[in-house]
């Protein structure tokens, strides 16, 4: 590690230390249930001290130390650095740098893989830094997709959530379609969540395209990742389509009693 980035590392330490707050941190610890300790900082504190960080060193960054710095924060225990990691990749300047690094998606799917252990950290990342480097260069697009075949939660559901904000465009459909596919099998709360996230956005921009998803693979969707699939459809059609899988179960015993009585008699 460089001066440079102990530098930085030691400065965000007692940053946090002389913002801790007990109670908060309580609180938001019971909230995520004890996953991470917390300092108790609230998010808008954070991003004044990664500006102070730009500021002394935001000309000497390169791609290479600030993924390592970015590294070592979110291999810290507490929530907060891990938040100060995706913001610092955040900064305009910073994604500038790290684009011209030719393995930064397989570098920030590693981060994933090995620090991310919930949903904050993952949707922090996906939205912040892995979307905004799709915006800059689409070529990153198809990388990002592949994660949603990773058996790793975190990294599905990242592949989601990367092109949540991209969906309502209408320009990545076929993308996100193949990574709803194969997320929405992940009977887990967060990979449901995260594909149902995406298809939400996605309805704006096309949305007979989401319900022939939706009732196409219905079997495969929780409860409650369906209801984040439906919910900026008209509440008639979200009636519908929540009572998809019933009325298709009672035709389908229909057909099954239909067929058995001509069976019957044919005897």
């Amino acid at each position: 590690m460089s001066a440079a980035n102990a530098s930085v590392l030691q400065f965000l330490d007692e940053e946090c230390e002389d913002a801790r707050n007990p109670e908060h941190a309580a609180q938001t610890e019971r909230y995520f249930k004890g996953i991470h300790p917390f300092y108790g900082i609230k998010s808008p504190a954070l991003r004044p001290m990664i500006k102070k960080v730009q500021a002394q060193h935001g000309r000497e960054w390169t791609a290479e130390s600030l993924l390592s710095t970015t590294e070592s924060l979110l291999e810290a225990p507490h929530g907060e650095k891990k938040m100060l990691g995706v913001y610092l990749l955040g900064v305009p300047a910073n994604l500038k740098q790290i684009e011209e690094e030719p393995r930064v998606i397989d570098t920030l799917g590693g981060f994933i893989e090995r620090y991310v252990q919930d949903w904050a950290t993952c949707d922090g990342l996906s939205s912040q830094v892995v979307r905004k480097l799709i915006e800059r260069n689409p070529d990153y697009a198809p990388e990002v997709q592949a994660w949603c075949q990773s058996p790793n939660d975190w990294k599905q559901r990242s592949s989601c959530v990367s092109f949540v904000c991209l969906a309502r465009h209408g320009n990545y459909n076929g993308v996100i379609f193949d990574i709803a596919t194969n997320v929405v099998r992940n009977p887990k709360r967060f990979p449901q969540l995260g594909a149902g996230w995406v298809l939400r956005e996605l309805s704006l921009a096309d949305e007979p395209a989401v319900i022939d998803f939706i009732k196409e693979h219905y079997e495969d969707f929780s409860r409650e990742g369906l209801r984040y699939a439906i919910e900026k459809m008209d509440k008639p059609l979200q009636k519908q389509l929540l009572s998809y899988g019933r009325r298709a179960s009672m035709r389908a015993a229909g057909s099954e009693s239909i067929s058995a009585m001509a069976l019957q008699m044919q005897q």
